[in-house]
């Protein structure tokens, strides 16, 4: 068998994914194992190999499925993992990991010893990670180096996530990393050193030297603010795997253009950087063998330097692997190498199978060896290894395209051509950078204009990014494909290796590929609602609702967001809700007000999405989020403005608007009352959304309509007491109420008076703090409801 090591771990990985589905005990499963062992060694006793071997398989999955069970327990046991706490409280422990920085704020990670909270001291284990946001004295505060022992004062954040139908990718996430709960510090002031690390220590050693790399670089790309410039922030990325500096719109123009992949340091930064040593040793006529020791050794040395990232974890087991197999039997088997690699990694965590950056990792690996060889032929030879960076390029794109489209919801054409570009890039970026870092050791002046020079590659890098913007069909955002269609896409694309039996064998099935490959960069299946639906998506402190008429048509009022930082409530949360629908195109975008929690999400939304008209009522004159908000809308889009009294009807859905007054539509400064009120009507049933309006609006619309009787109320302004007047209350008379809110926000809400209200008129109260996502749907008749928790 020229692979066995293959079968291995897909029994492994078999073994990983089964238990995850499973709820088997630990020991229903080691008993399973040990049974299996046992007719493994009795059929290899017999000397029936076949039958040994497909029980060592068997063993192999049992031994995934007790591994991923043990792991699961260990870490929902966790002492830290299962506390929970409203308040602040001191944690103690060590620096594990150094702090990862940010634009707006920093991550600290240690591992925590004791707690003390309400005047109880508790001796707590696990690892956490605290966010500190900015100020003036983070830079000072957080100098922290791996091992030193710190207090923190924090309050721990919800574990849940955002919840929204789908299971929370927040948990595997944070499984993957090993990370047992998270916290939050709204100053460095709060975090005290107790006791420095040990000095001679190797990891507390590469701590420091990692930080004092991060200062060189701060020192000579630093922009007029006396910050990291955004060049600086490229090359700590190549060079470090410090992605978190990275300005969004690069971040965002990267991976539009399919080459955000090489700034996680993974097999071709490993690649590249072997390359260099391999050539360096090669004119320093070092012999071949001890070069392959020597490059192992530095490939350990430098997963150090990066601490451990997950994906220089994986490029690093892959290519010491590789090495030592040269260094022992010189020729090696790639698909044993990574196999082996694939191996050791799902052993040590088999959390690892379900993060993305690992089956990213090892599907475009294995479609190279599989198919370059067989896919190179056809191609000319051409001048600068032309060929082969275009098949290397389209053979990788081959395993990872619907890993890609399900993960990222984006299919990228323009990788296969900018690839080409950008990897020579970025080996010149990396080769002066760590030029650069030992020169700005030895003098800050030749340091300084090399950095000039990295710095105008890493300009032409971002320019290069750029070059497919005007051209929409070759990157674009697809709702998540459906199951069967990557399993045909990869069941016809492996058939394709065989030996032709019969004839025409390999036509039939590159068109049934072809036809796998069609759906899934297309996704031709309609969104289609039997009833009037409306979901109010959670998206933390703010709010986002997904209507979605009899039909095909859908609304979406408001997308959420954060008034300050870098998370982007639209990416990251209601695009994410809308695709897993299998929604393309918003035919009705509505923003309510310009307030960030309600319009920075839009953004995200515009730009990801198909509109087909826009409403809106009062415009700012000047706010930067909305004008950017307003140049993500296509021209194409209609632009609507509303007022009180407009009315739109949607198959037998009634939409009306039932405030603010019309006046001057540009304003100095949004209120909560300039906000567009709507009332939908379906048959017997309807839904009143006031968005964020207060008292005084409430009552002009008291004044100005008779019946505003509707069975779903959505809470103005997210539960506040400047809301839901009691008259309000008592017209609308709702027998539910939906309250968009964060859990634990700094505003307090819902108030208990007004919740005291909605329990007054015997309204059911359903809270998206609570119970996340909530799905209120109807057939003119009857009201149905669906909640994510």
């Amino acid at each position: 068998m020229p692979f066995p090591f293959l079968f291995l771990v897909l029994s492994l990985a078999s073994g990983i994914l089964l238990s995850s589905f499973l709820s088997f005990s630990l020991l229903t499963w080691i008993l399973s194992l040990m049974a299996s062992l046992a007719f493994a060694w009795l059929f290899f006793l017999l000397r029936k190999e076949k039958q040994a071997f497909l029980f060592i398989l068997l063993s192999t999955l049992l031994l995934g499925a007790s591994l991923y069970s043990f792991s699961n327990k260990n870490f929902d046991k966790n002492s830290l993992r299962k506390l929970s706490l409203s308040n602040y409280a001191d944690f103690y422990g060590t620096v594990n990991k150094s702090p990862s920085r940010g634009p707006d704020r920093d991550f600290l990670f240690i591992k925590v010893k004791k707690v003390i909270y309400e005047n109880k001291e508790e001796k707590i284990r696990g690892n956490l990670r605290i966010t500190i946001p900015h100020s003036s004295e983070s830079s000072s505060s957080l100098r922290l180096f791996v091992h030193d022992k710190i207090k923190v004062s924090a309050r721990l954040l919800s574990s849940k996530g955002y919840r929204n139908f789908k299971a929370s990718s927040l948990n595997a996430y944070l499984k993957s990393q090993n990370i047992h709960n998270r916290a939050f510090s709204k100053s460095a002031l709060l975090v005290e050193r107790l006791e420095s690390g040990k000095k001679y220590s190797p990891l507390h050693l590469v701590s420091v030297l990692r930080q004092n790399l991060q200062h060189k670089i701060e020192n000579h790309f630093s922009s007029e603010a006396n910050v990291l410039s955004p060049q600086g922030a490229v090359l700590e990325a190549l060079l470090l795997g410090e992605r978190s500096r990275m300005d969004p719109s690069i971040t965002q123009s990267l991976q539009k253009a399919g080459i955000y992949h090489l700034f996680a340091i993974s097999g071709a930064h490993i690649a590249i950087i072997s390359f260099f040593l391999f050539s360096l040793l090669k004119l320093s006529r070092v012999p071949t063998r001890l070069s392959y020791l020597l490059v192992i050794v530095f490939l350990f040395f430098y997963a150090f330097l990066v601490e451990g990232r997950p994906s220089v974890m994986r490029a690093t087991i892959m290519a010491v692997a590789f090495l030592l197999g040269k260094l022992i039997w010189r020729n090696v088997n790639l698909i044993n190498t990574i196999s082996i690699s694939a191996f050791i990694l799902l052993f040590f965590n088999p959390f690892s199978l379900f993060n993305v950056g690992f089956q990213l990792t090892f599907a475009a690996t294995f479609s190279i060896i599989l198919f370059f060889p067989r896919v190179i032929k056809y191609f000319p030879r051409l001048p600068l290894r032309i060929s082969e960076i275009l098949v290397l390029s389209l053979t990788a794109q081959l395993g990872v395209f619907p890993f890609i489209a399900s993960s990222f919801n984006r299919v990228t054409f323009s990788s296969l051509i900018l690839n080409y570009a950008a990897l020579p890039l970025v080996g010149l970026i990396m080769a002066g950078g760590y030029i650069f870092l030992l020169l700005s050791f030895a003098s800050s002046f030749l340091a300084q204009h090399l950095a000039k020079g990295i710095e105008y590659l890493i300009n032409f890098l971002i320019s290069c990014s750029h070059l497919s913007d005007k051209v929409s069909f070759i990157s674009y955002r697809i709702p998540t494909p459906h199951i069967f269609t990557i399993i045909g896409y990869f069941f016809f694309l492996l058939l394709l290796l065989l030996p032709s039996k019969i004839r025409k064998q390999k036509l039939v099935l590159a068109v049934l590929f072809l036809a796998f490959f069609t759906v899934l960069i297309s996704y031709p299946f309609p969104s289609v609602s039997k009833n009037l639906k409306l979901t109010f998506i959670d998206v933390g402190q703010g709010e986002s609702i997904l209507v979605e008429f009899p039909g095909r048509k859908k609304m979406l009022i408001d997308g959420g967001g954060q008034p300050e930082g870098t998370f982007d409530t639209g990416e990251q949360v209601v695009s994410p809700f809308l695709w897993e629908k299998g929604i393309k195109k918003i035919d009705y975008l509505i923003l309510t007000h310009a307030h960030p929690d309600h319009l920075n999400g839009l953004k995200a939304v515009a730009r990801n999405f198909k509109i087909g008209e826009y409403w809106e009522t009062f415009s700012p004159l000047e706010s930067d989020p909305y004008m950017e908000f307003k140049r993500s809308l296509s021209s194409s889009v209609s632009l609507k403005r509303l007022f009180r009294g407009h009315s739109h009807l949607e198959k037998k859905v009634r939409i009306e608007v039932l405030h603010p007054e019309k006046g001057e539509p540009y304003v100095g400064t949004i209120s909560n009352d300039h906000s567009l009120v709507l009332r939908l009507s379906y048959n017997k049933i309807s839904f009143l959304l006031p968005g964020d309006i207060g008292i005084d609006a409430e009552k002009t619309i008291l004044e100005s309509y008779g019946q505003i009787k509707s069975q779903v109320l959505k809470s103005p302004h997210h539960g506040s007491p400047s809301s839901s007047s009691e008259a309000f209350l008592n017209r609308v008379s709702p027998e539910i109420v939906v309250i968009s809110v964060g859990e634990n926000n700094r505003y307090g809400f819902p108030n208990h008076e007004i919740l005291e209200r909605y329990k007054k008129i015997g309204a059911k109260v359903y809270r998206t703090d609570v119970y996340g996502a909530v799905e209120v749907s109807s057939d003119g008749e009857t009201i149905f409801i669906r909640t994510a928790q």
